[in-house]
């Protein structure tokens, strides 16, 4: 159709500022929106609570830096499946195959830390809540370092990256960090 115009008038018998928005041609509402499914899955009904914002302002911190962490779960999820099938497709090409070695797939559950749902800390953030002690406590931990040493073709790209994968834990190469200290001087 050639559509339609019309005029709409807004008027705001308030003394604080108002604002609304189209669903279908707001772009940050459709980001929020996608980000809320993200963070929150099926775990919620259609109707929840959050702390109210003020006009302008983004999501709460807490769903947002879940919704990072998650996104950072997925490439490194992503890049690990490309690695490990990669070197399969390797292993495969090459000719020479010693009769001892055994491929064993290793694909570990992530370690998902419990430390609340992102909706509930920022209620509780907004409320003036501390969250428990046993929280805190697992909040305070402090982490460990795991270095994967061997010969030559045995695997330990492969074991760092899925551990990498297993712990949400963060992958340094020998080589990367001496690379990057000769670039910085």
């Amino acid at each position: 159709s050639d559509g339609l115009k019309a005029t709409v008038m807004v008027k705001n018998p308030c003394k604080f500022p108002i604002e609304f928005y189209s669903l279908d041609f707001d772009e940050q509402y459709l980001e929020e929106e996608k980000i809320l499914r993200m963070a929150l899955g099926s775990k919620y009904p259609k109707t929840f609570l959050m702390p109210p914002r003020a006009m302008g302002e983004t999501l709460p911190p807490e769903l947002l830096e879940d919704y990072e962490a998650q996104k950072k779960l997925k490439a490194q999820q992503a890049e690990l499946k490309a690695r490990v099938e990669a070197e399969a497709k390797a292993r495969a090409m090459s000719k020479e195959t010693p009769a001892c070695r055994k491929t064993v797939a290793f694909y570990p559950e992530p370690l998902v830390k419990l430390i609340g749902d992102p909706v509930s800390r920022a209620v509780m953030r907004h409320m003036g809540v501390e969250p428990p002690s046993e929280r805190r406590r697992a909040q305070q931990q402090k982490g460990i370092v795991i270095i994967v040493h061997g010969a030559p073709r045995a695997g330990k790209s492969t074991i760092a990256a899925a551990l990498c994968y297993y712990y949400d834990a963060d992958y340094l190469s020998i080589d990367a960090v001496v690379k990057e200290a000769i670039a910085n001087d």
